[in-house]
């Protein structure tokens, strides 16, 4: 695989994880029965996720990662976070399929599963090793991918 086939591949799996993840924290906060009281902030966390799922956004946040981590086609931890995107966005899929999801929730009981809640969790440490691994070099990309753990961590509490 060449380095250009490489790169394209990390955004694939970036943009799939990033779209995986929104699409968990709108599912956490859309239920009231436990986060009815994070009502005043869903319009700032939808806009922080939709930013995050931006095209131009994963672009840099890709450029910015591969250049700070030097990664080639032939770079152990190009392929290690490759595979780890995957299988999260894999996780976070099946997390959301309707088998998973679809049975009936009783009154004021939470609509979401432990494994979702855990699934978060990865979630926001997964941001967090890209703000890590971006370093202070990229202040626009950091800033928006801190925003973006932030949400996850919102939708976490």
């Amino acid at each position: 695989m060449s380095d250009d086939d490489q790169f394209e591949s990390f955004k694939v799996s970036l943009s799939a994880f990033m779209e995986q993840t929104t699409a968990l924290v709108d599912w956490v906060l859309s239920d009231e029965a436990t986060k009815g009281h994070l009502s005043p902030l869903v319009p700032w966390v939808s806009e922080v996720m939709s930013a995050s799922m931006d095209r131009v956004f994963v672009e840099q946040v890709a450029m910015a990662y591969w250049s700070r981590m030097g990664m080639t086609s032939t770079s152990a931890p190009a392929r290690l976070k490759i595979m780890e995107l995957d299988g999260l966005t894999a996780a976070l899929r099946q997390s959301l399929a309707p088998s998973a999801t679809g049975a009936p929730v009783a009154e004021g009981a939470s609509q979401c599963t432990r494994g979702q809640v855990h699934l978060l969790w990865v979630c926001s440490l997964t941001v967090g090793s890209l703000l890590d691994a971006i370093g202070d070099m990229f202040p626009l990309v950091r800033g928006i991918l801190r925003s973006t753990q932030d949400a996850i961590d919102v939708a976490r509490s």
